[in-house]
């Protein structure tokens, strides 16, 4: 297996501090990420579950200064890769525009890191867009 990485860059119609709330508590990711259907933080990890099974993660770090959220997922059952490091991070444009980065290092199969990156692209624009519907529905 080699490192690899990846990363998704959107800018959403969000109020920037509603969406950090949302990814910086770790957090009800089954509200804004389509295959999760249920979510739960206790102390650094976060379970999650999809409808083919769960996995775990370890929260690495919540920076409410540079509002970044980055975590570790060992092993799961979605995608052919392992050890998946991901952050997302949360920039202000202004008070109803956001922009998400989210970046993942991780360690594939060379025959399926593009089957991967197309993964990622894919689960990438879901989750931010789903942040963007959630986020708003706080607020409305």
């Amino acid at each position: 297996m080699k490192k690899s990485s990846h990363s998704v860059e959107i800018q959403i119609n969000a109020n920037p501090e509603t969406v950090w709330d949302i990814v910086g508590s770790g957090k009800d990711v089954d509200k804004w990420m389509a295959p999760i259907t249920s979510c739960k933080v206790e102390g650094q990890k976060r379970y999650c579950a999809t409808a083919d099974g769960s996995f775990e993660e370890d929260i690495l770090e919540v920076d409410q200064v540079n509002k970044t959220f980055s975590y570790l997922i060992p092993t799961q059952h979605l995608l052919p890769i392992k050890d998946i490091h991901g952050t997302m991070q949360v920039k202000s444009v202004d008070a109803d525009t956001a922009i998400i980065n989210w970046s993942w290092e991780y360690l594939v199969e060379d025959t399926d890191d593009q089957k991967v990156r197309e993964a990622l692209n894919g689960l990438g624009e879901m989750g931010i867009k789903g942040i963007e519907t959630f986020a708003n529905s706080l607020v409305s």
